[in-house]
């Protein structure tokens, strides 16, 4: 699937890709985090399809992203607290929808 997904972006951005080293990094990956019991490492195609359109180009906005999310945990979760489940769950159907 990752392999897939690069290929695509690699003919809409016009940059070469290589399989192999795609496969042995996320193999690298996924053995390294092995020993801290953490998820199995994949590609991000949604994350991917977002910087292609933003036209990002370096990784650093994996670091503003994670910035972004940390400070929302802290400063809006308790909000959450208040509202219901249901609420919270059409809001995420409805993001999906209509996207």
């Amino acid at each position: 699937e990752s392999i897939a997904i690069a290929k695509a972006f690699s003919r809409k951005n016009r940059y070469r890709i290589d399989p192999t080293q795609e496969l042995l990094a996320m193999g690298a990956a996924n053995l390294f985090s092995s020993f801290f019991q953490s998820y199995a490492i994949t590609g991000s195609f949604s994350r991917t399809a977002i910087n292609s359109q933003s036209n990002v180009a370096t990784p650093l906005s994996g670091v503003f992203t994670s910035l972004v999310v940390v400070l929302s945990l802290l400063f809006l979760a308790p909000a959450f607290q208040y509202i219901p489940k249901s609420s919270l769950g059409a809001l995420i159907i409805a993001a999906i929808i209509f996207n």
